[in-house]
């Protein structure tokens, strides 16, 4: 397939951790953000189209509070999770499963807490 070419602004420091990454890697930094786009893409791309979905959310947080309210008001969607304490942090691994636009608010929701490290992965495909 033909490739498109873009220009992409990125913080200085994240520049250097592409940069290296794609050096210890031996591939270009094109290689390197295309298959983070892809992964991307794949994995949010699931709360553009309204359908029936299941998925896992992994959250990193330094603090439970806004992130245990945040799964209590989602326990229609939210079938189960667990919490564990890795390096002064607190780590969840969460499934969900329902409309993929409840999902979106859910992801959405947990977004907005700053300090919060997270990621859907999709355990099916559409």
């Amino acid at each position: 397939m033909p490739k498109k070419r873009f220009g992409v602004s990125v913080e200085a420091s994240l520049y250097l951790k592409l940069d290296e990454i794609a050096k210890k890697l031996n591939v270009n930094r094109s290689d390197v953000v295309e298959e983070a786009v892809k992964n991307y893409v794949r994995d949010l791309g699931h709360f553009v189209e309204k359908h029936y979905c299941c998925g896992m959310i992994i959250v990193e947080d330094p603090d439970n509070t806004e992130i245990e309210k945040i799964l209590t008001a989602n326990k229609r969607i939210v079938l189960n999770y667990s919490h564990y304490h890795i390096n002064n942090k607190c780590v969840y691994t969460i499934i969900v499963q329902g409309d993929s636009m409840d999902l979106a608010m859910l992801y959405s929701s947990i977004s907005r807490v700053k300090s919060a490290n997270r990621r859907y992965i999709p355990l099916h495909t559409k």
